[in-house]
């Protein structure tokens, strides 16, 4: 990695005799410069901040007690991105592959769904109901999910898209309707179907919605679900896992694959301006006044800070603009670390505290609960979900002290954020937190509260790149429109835009490399 005083020297030079620039450390710029890499072309890869892993990244929140921030579980990694990168030889491993997930209600019942959801529906108590209903569904939506699995990786081309839904519409005529309506309806139409009203139901409904910009009672909104349940771990479709060492691990693998590549990492490098000349990319220019000239270049930024400020509205479609801008930003999720004095030691909590731990509201709550959160306010019921973290890595704890890491969603998308709304936040998901962990708040011995705003602070982003985003087919629209890239030749976009659903994915960085390296490849035997 090169350091800051050789940056510095460098500045206001001109740098030739680099093929391909990427723009942005995070796992979807690394992936993509581990790509060009290995494909033999000479890359530097450019990030602003001083730390590579964009959101995600290690903090010391007390002494010996370290937390990690952004995504704390993987469930949408790209299988093949993994492959092709050799990313198990480069470090990631699992300390949970198939977490079982522990759902707690408002009512103070709770329910234990087995990690391995096919065979989930066995181990359903018979008091609950519903196991046999829930095991057609797990299986017909699971199957959906793995016929659609590629449908969520090629976003740069769209008609490879079409094909796969196409090929989904011709496997059989049971698959081409429930493709359809699968595609077209709400998460609570679809689960009014499949299961019987109760804690099982309830459960679906929160995952369906999680981190999700839709409602589950909006149209479109079950998809979310579907993309999640294409995801695989370590070849478990639809698995929960939880990486040794955290996520932060990924970032790490990721890493030693781009050195392996022989990729030139610079970071605190920022970028004011990506050099256009005809409608074709030139390279960048850096903050510094320098510049490095090149005929590829990865965007893996949020779209509005690569396409409105480092190439400018005068070079971009006009539609274009409007769809890179026109998000709903209303909805998002907040991450909470919370330090907790004392460490549980008897082995049935101990097991509990291996799993992942979801709140679920009713159907009618979470209805009210994005009706708040898009009018600004803090909605008082919220769906969580928390892991242990030392508990997972099978850790004793430090000093009788252990991290609980917690998602909570649907929250109002804040631009700015003050101590006192900071508070508020804080009081409304520890409420939902009392639920399923009553009196929590008398062991809390440090809070730490991540919003949006603190990710693009910390990574340079808009905060919209941190914005839930809406449904799926919303999604695809969107990414459609930024994978092409503004029609400028040689720059190629793998940013938040380009991803279709939350999550560790990796798949826009394999994608928009791959394209690159094919499109260089075919230009040079044309030439």
């Amino acid at each position: 990695m090169v350091d800051q005083k050789e940056q510095d020297q460098n500045a206001g030079r001109i740098e030739g005799g680099i093929d391909a620039i990427v723009l942005g450390a995070c796992a979807d710029g690394l992936a993509a410069a581990a790509y060009l890499g290995g494909a033999g072309f000479r890359t530097i890869l450019l990030e602003a901040g001083s730390e590579i892993g964009g959101e995600i990244r290690q903090r010391e929140l007390a002494p010996g007690i370290s937390c990690v921030d952004g995504d704390h579980l993987v469930t949408v990694l790209d299988p093949e991105t993994i492959a092709d990168l050799d990313l198990y030889r480069h470090g990631i491993s699992y300390a949970a592959r198939r977490m079982d997930t522990a759902y707690f209600f408002e009512d103070g019942q709770s329910l234990e769904v087995e990690g391995d959801l096919l065979n989930a529906a066995a181990s359903i108590d018979e008091e609950i109901g519903g196991g046999v209903e829930f095991q057609t569904f797990t299986r017909d939506a699971m199957d959906m999910a793995a016929q659609l699995r590629s449908a969520f990786g090629v976003s740069v081309r769209k008609k490879s898209r079409q094909r796969v839904l196409g090929k989904a519409v011709d496997a059989s005529p049971d698959i081409a309707r429930r493709l359809n309506q699968y595609l077209l309806s709400a998460g609570d139409v679809i689960l009014d179907d499949y299961l019987p009203d109760g804690t099982l139901k309830t459960a679906m409904l929160s995952e369906v919605a999680f981190r999700s910009g839709a409602a589950p009672h909006e149209p479109f909104s079950f998809m979310n679900l579907i993309r999640r349940w294409a995801g695989e771990v370590s070849g478990l479709q639809a698995a929960t896992a939880y990486p040794k060492n955290g996520t932060v691990s990924v970032i790490d693998a990721l890493r030693r694959a781009v050195q392996a590549a022989k990729v030139e990492i610079r970071a605190a490098s920022p970028v004011s301006k990506i050099l256009t000349e005809r409608d074709e990319v030139a390279g960048v220019q850096l903050a510094n006044g320098g510049q490095i000239r090149a005929p590829i270049v990865v965007a893996a930024m949020d779209a509005r800070r690569v396409f409105l400020d480092m190439i400018g509205p005068d070079d971009i479609d006009i539609e274009f603009q409007r769809a890179i801008s026109a998000q709903p930003l209303n909805i998002s999720t907040a991450q909470l670390h919370l330090v907790l004095k004392g460490f549980a030691r008897d082995d049935k909590t101990k097991e509990h505290m291996r799993r992942r731990i979801v709140y679920a509201p009713n159907s009618e709550n979470l209805r009210r609960a994005f009706a708040t959160a898009r009018a600004g306010d803090i909605p008082t019921d919220l769906m969580i979900e928390a892991i242990f973290p030392n508990a997972m890595e099978n850790d004793e704890g430090n000093d009788d002290r252990q991290l609980l890491s917690l998602m909570a969603h649907p929250l109002p998308f804040d631009l700015t954020a003050d101590a006192t709304r900071r508070e508020a936040i804080t009081a409304a998901i520890l409420e939902c937190v009392e639920k399923f962990a009553p009196n929590i708040e008398e062991r809390i011995e440090i809070s730490d509260l991540r919003l949006p705003i603190d990710l693009a602070e910390n990574t340079g982003a808009h905060p919209a790149a941190f914005a839930a985003r809406s449904g799926v087919l919303q999604q695809w629209a969107l990414s459609d429109c930024a994978a092409r890239a503004g029609q400028i030749e040689g720059l190629y976009f793998c940013g938040p835009e380009a991803q279709i659903g939350a999550g560790i994915s990796c798949a826009a960085g394999r994608l928009a490399a791959k394209l690159a390296i094919h499109e260089a490849k075919r230009g040079a035997q044309a030439a």
